[in-house]
């Protein structure tokens, strides 16, 4: 397993167990438009990546993420330095 597929199950992972696990989640899904996603469950999954890769997402760069992609990419970028 890649290290991109390895963050991937865990944002999926993230997701199931907030939206439930009949949710298909896919790279390309809007997480504020397919998934639903508002501010606080963001904040939740950002905290959560924060605390599980030790690495710091800044306010700006949360905007930035609009699909499921968009995280696994920023966090895969953020630990690959």
């Amino acid at each position: 397993m890649s290290r991109r597929q390895e963050i991937f199950k865990l944002v999926e992972g993230l997701i199931k167990d907030h939206k439930g696990s009949e949710y298909e989640v896919s790279m390309d899904l809007d997480l504020r438009k397919d998934l639903e996603v508002d501010s606080v469950d963001l904040m939740e999954y950002i905290i959560y990546l924060e605390e599980a890769y030790q690495i710091d997402i800044p306010d700006k760069d949360i905007d930035a993420m609009a699909t499921v992609g968009d995280m696994v990419d920023y966090v895969l970028k953020k630990t690959s330095k």
